[in-house]
């Protein structure tokens, strides 16, 4: 039961926003536009000192003419419990409270507040996101139910991002948008009052729009149930997670951030990891680890062979790999011959493979990773292509790249001046190609398919 009353958090037919106001200084205004963008359903402004809101005709709880399958909250923490029950008294289910106030916070009935909220929604059968949390967003549904109004321009792809922070997920979108990195979901659990990572985990694991799941945790009382959801869905779709709160310092801060306790470090890290979870050490790797996931088939083997236009984008990628726990393919005496045939002297003929000398000759450059991809002692690539010339004089060889990539698992690092190359990265994204800024994150999201791939063979 609880699955169809998470989909109606992220295909609502109707919402109301109970606080929308005209006043942009208040939260009601910010949660109310940010649904005015794209959200193609009914919308119904609750506040009933205003006739209108934004242009849309205010109302009263009492007053709206059907129950909103999506009520959203921005309004005083001591209003709450009344105001989510006379929506469930007219037939609501689903709740986004953006109240702060609960068992996070240092006030003496936070926790009964809390405690006394969550007996209503689960004595009726609905479903909250939060409290203290700055919402959802469903891209595929094009709901911004959220406070930021900018979250409506989140790129469509295939990661569901599942935060206990806010502002985790306000710091990973704007590089999202920056580096072109595509979501399904955007989910801030917040205090997590009857909706945890593992409810969501449930519900995500039939979602067609996701691909792969990303989790930013701080702690959680119920480990087992976390850790169970991720070993139910890990081979149908893959996990990647960080876990936070390594220092006593920021353990303490847990508890004042979302109102849980993070725990041992290492051992919640070893239970994700022995259940099935990917592990990103940051924030970048996280959502790096999570775009490869989406994209690429996992990687059964550690053999990587590095092509690199410069030489010393090829040494970086080389010393990544020896830092990620992969090693150097060796290429077998065949793929040498091939490539001395072809290549000129003054090139790195071995692993890592320098272009330099061929930069301008596409065809050959394909070539090139078109050998390399046949070695059978090669399990899968990094390619690095900078801008380092004129469009005239250097051409990516991304028809090439891609048709490796339908062979074994590929990254690219691609950096160029802003508007050069970014039909070259589409194209190759399109085909499946995950592509970094940096030969660093290109090595380290390889490494994430690498380990994607031993956990489906222990399993």
């Amino acid at each position: 039961m609880k699955k169809e009353q998470i989909r109606k958090l992220f295909y609502p037919k109707s919402v109301a926003v109970v606080g929308a106001t005209d006043n942009s200084k208040k939260m009601g205004y910010h949660a109310f536009k940010s649904l005015l963008n794209e959200y193609s359903g009914k919308l119904y402004p609750i506040n009933p000192r205003r006739k209108e809101v934004l242009g849309l005709r205010a109302y009263s709880i009492d007053e709206i003419p059907e129950a909103p399958e999506l009520a959203i909250l921005a309004i005083p923490r001591d209003h709450i419990y009344e105001s989510v029950e006379k929506l469930i008294e007219k037939g609501t289910r689903a709740f986004v409270i953006i109240t702060a106030g609960f068992r996070e916070a240092e006030i003496s009935d936070g926790e009964e507040l809390h405690r006394k909220l969550k007996d209503l929604v689960d004595r009726e059968n609905a479903v909250v996101i939060g409290p203290n949390t700055f919402g959802i967003v469903n891209v595929d549904g094009k709901l911004n139910a959220s406070f930021s109004p900018f979250l409506s321009s989140v790129k469509k792809g295939g990661i569901a991002l599942v935060s206990q922070s806010g502002g985790v997920c306000h710091l990973l979108v704007p590089y999202a948008l920056r580096e072109g990195i595509g979501f399904s979901k955007i989910i801030g659990l917040g205090n997590r009052l009857n909706i945890d990572f593992h409810d969501i985990l449930e519900y995500l694991e039939d979602d067609e729009e996701t691909k792969s799941i990303a989790l930013y945790i701080e702690g959680i009382e119920n480990p087992r149930k976390l850790c169970s959801a991720i070993s139910r869905i890990y081979r149908k779709k893959p996990v990647v997670a960080m876990k936070s709160g390594r220092f006593e310092k920021a353990n303490r801060a847990s508890q004042s951030h979302t109102g849980s306790i993070a725990g041992n470090y290492k051992i919640y890290v070893s239970a994700l990891k022995q259940h099935g979870a990917v592990i990103a050490d940051d924030l970048v790797d996280l959502i790096s680890s999570a775009k490869a996931l989406a994209m690429q088939r996992p990687l059964f083997g550690s053999r990587i062979a590095v092509i690199s236009l410069v030489a010393g984008l090829g040494m970086v990628s080389a010393d990544q790999v020896e830092i990620s726990g992969l090693k150097l393919s060796v290429f077998s005496e065949e793929t040498k011959k091939r490539l001395f045939s072809i290549l000129p002297p003054y090139t790195i003929r071995e692993n890592p493979v320098d272009l330099g000398f061929i930069a301008n000759d596409k065809e050959l450059c394909g070539e090139v990773i078109r050998i390399v991809a046949e070695d059978k002692n090669v399990d899968g690539i990094v390619v690095n292509y900078i801008y380092s010339w004129s469009e005239d004089f250097l051409v990516v060889p991304a028809e090439e790249i891609a048709e490796v990539g339908c062979k074994k698992p590929v990254t690219v690092c691609l950096n160029y001046p802003p508007g050069y190359w970014d039909e070259v990265k589409d194209f190759l994204e399109k085909k499946g190609i995950p592509v970094y800024p940096t030969p660093e994150l290109a090595v380290k999201s390889l490494s994430a398919l690498r380990e994607y791939g031993k956990i489906l063979s222990k399993g």
